[in-house]
């Protein structure tokens, strides 16, 4: 395998985690406190999360994951000694904590709903509350106004108008240059090999300049006109033949190598730490994928540039944990309630809501 470990940069709306899942582990800016009500899951300045809304968005999450594993899917071991049912915990509180914290974040901007936002979260809320029968209300700890459900709903709108307000300034102008695919073939002569026990092993230098002649009289071949495919089933030892990539996504000297060439080009030996190579070009520029590189290339250039504003905002704050309503908070009974669509009903209504700002 050849491809590096890339960074990536969750947009928003994928989950931005907050430090409370971090208290397990110590995190000095999380406080677990008995002082918050029974019914309050934490608080971060001057914001609550109740157990209602907690409830609410674990038993959406929780729905999701049954409807497709099963009931019996929640007592699943992850082998790091938590369940699948605290995991969810974990990115319920998340969510939560994201939605108290961009409500906090938006004050410092001066954002709220305007009258066609508050329109679309009523529409959002009187759905969701027409899904449901009174037994799931009863289970969910709802009220029959659905207060709780339009303020979690203002929240999220709210939300989703921050983040578009701090990135409405990125250029979404991408190059290709920038966001290039190619494509290659290549041919892999080893520099190591491995032990019984899956030790790595390097050659010897000597090892290795047999090797490297070796490499050469194989791109001789190559330049000569034999088929590039029968000598990638002949010689090379990497598990697969051709590559699409971008930059930044392969180790560099392989990356500097291919980007290099031009279509059906052969390179030269090109030593990487898996060994020797020789590449060639397929194409200098794949446009349906790099097209798509460049969406995902925006889509990283806004997480980047939100993330800096979110990141400084958070960093000075010490939220509380109700850790004794957390752990002791149990998924209601998924016979009563049937489908939980709270984030469905939400996605659905603003599937095209497109945020404006006064100047």
């Amino acid at each position: 395998m050849l491809l590096k470990i890339k960074k990536i940069v969750f947009p928003l709306l994928l989950v931005v985690l907050f430090a409370f899942t971090a208290a397990a582990c110590g995190n000095s800016k999380v406080v677990l406190t008995a002082g918050l009500g029974k019914n309050e899951i934490f608080r971060v300045g001057t914001e609550s999360a109740s157990a209602a809304e907690f409830g609410l968005y674990l038993a959406a999450i929780a729905w999701d994951y049954e409807s497709i594993y099963g009931s019996e899917f929640w007592s699943i071991d992850t082998g790091e000694g938590t369940t699948m049912l605290d995991n969810c915990k974990d990115l319920a509180l998340a969510q939560l904590a994201r939605l108290k914290v961009m409500k906090l974040l938006a004050q410092e901007y001066s954002l709220t709903l305007n009258e066609e936002e508050e329109a679309l979260v009523v529409l959002a809320a009187e759905q969701f509350m027409d899904s449901l029968s009174e037994e799931a209300l009863e289970a969910l700890g709802l009220g029959e106004d659905g207060s709780e459900v339009l303020e979690l709903y203002e929240e999220q709108l709210l939300s989703d108008k921050l983040y578009a307000y701090l990135i409405k300034d990125v250029n979404p102008e991408i190059s290709d240059d920038e966001a290039r695919i190619v494509t290659v073939q290549h041919i892999l002569l080893k520099t190591y090999t491995v032990d019984e026990n899956g030790n790595r092993q390097e050659m010897s230098e000597e090892e290795k300049s047999r090797l490297y002649t070796k490499a050469e009289e194989i791109r001789e071949l190559a330049l000569e006109g034999e088929s590039f495919e029968s000598l990638i089933a002949k010689y090379s030892e990497d598990t697969k033949s051709t590559y699409s990539f971008g930059k930044g996504e392969m180790e560099e000297s392989f990356e500097n190598t291919a980007f290099e060439l031009e279509t059906d080009e052969i390179s030269h030996v090109t030593v990487t730490s898996h060994g020797y190579h020789i590449i060639k070009c397929i194409s200098t520029l794949d446009r349906e994928a790099t097209d798509q590189n460049k969406q995902a290339l925006l889509l990283q250039r806004k997480a980047e540039a939100f993330g800096e504003t979110y990141n400084e905002f958070v960093s000075d704050m010490e939220p509380e944990l109700n850790e004794d309503v957390l752990e002791a908070f149990e998924l209601v009974d998924f016979d009563v309630t049937g489908e939980i669509l709270f984030l469905d009903i939400y996605e659905e209504v603003t599937a095209d809501y497109e945020p404006t700002f006064e100047s």
